[in-house]
């Protein structure tokens, strides 16, 4: 148990270090990253778990260590995969279609998972994301947004690597054809009723329930789009 809690928190780090360069553009790719006290004080960590999470990094290519010189961010990261958003030749409606069957495939999966290997905080933090969609959406403010982030912190707490990074790509097609649907506040409701069923099976980590909550939400999501 020790040692299951012990990879957790080395991949979880792993996460936030990508996170920070990938994402953050805190280390730009080439540069070198602080020392190893430094870095484990930033990340609040042990020397021994950021270690960990450095070799899981320097194995998918993000980070290399350099002899005498100490670790540095790829000149050449990783591609961060096909950017979805670029596709021509189609019209709107069967790109979001597509798109929201391709969560379909995987974000039941996701939730399931997220369920079983989530820790507390982060069904809280999922929690407080549903509850933000809530409020900007009664606000009048960009519910889209906040819904990704919601959906997002579900697929962080999955943590499974590949899924977090697949996750942001698709999304920014789906943010772009949201912006300009015309079931919009259809959408809306159909994602602020869903959310609140979704949140209720994960706060109870139960799989099967969650499973089935987001594949109910996926497909109310496809039939709008088919209407």
């Amino acid at each position: 148990m020790a040692d299951e809690k012990k990879a957790k928190l080395s991949e979880r780090t792993a996460d936030r270090l990508y996170e920070m360069i990938v994402d953050d553009h805190r280390y730009e790719a080439g540069s070198k990253l602080p020392n190893e006290n430094e870095l484990s004080e930033a990340l609040r960590v042990s020397r021994t778990t950021l270690r960990e999470a450095i070799s899981f990094l320097v194995a998918q290519g993000v980070l290399e260590i350099r002899r005498g010189k100490g670790t540095f961010v790829a000149e050449d990261l990783p591609a961060a995969g096909l950017d979805l958003t670029s596709l021509a030749g189609m019209r709107s409606r069967v790109r979001a279609k597509d798109l929201f069957e391709m969560r379909l495939i995987f974000e039941p999966a996701t939730v399931a998972l997220a369920c079983r290997r989530g820790t507390d905080e982060e069904l809280r933090q999922i929690q407080r994301k549903a509850e933000r969609v809530e409020r900007i959406a009664a606000e009048g403010g960009d519910w889209p947004l906040a819904d990704q982030e919601f959906h997002l912190a579900i697929i962080k707490a999955s943590h499974n690597e590949y899924m977090r990074r697949l996750y942001p790509i698709i999304n920014g097609a789906v943010n772009e054809i949201l912006q300009i649907s015309q079931n919009r506040q259809q959408m809306q409701d159909i994602a602020l009723s869903d959310n609140r069923m979704i949140l209720e099976f994960l706060l109870q980590r139960d799989e099967a329930g969650a499973r089935h909550a987001m594949s109910i939400h996926m497909k109310h999501l496809i039939n709008t789009l088919r209407g």
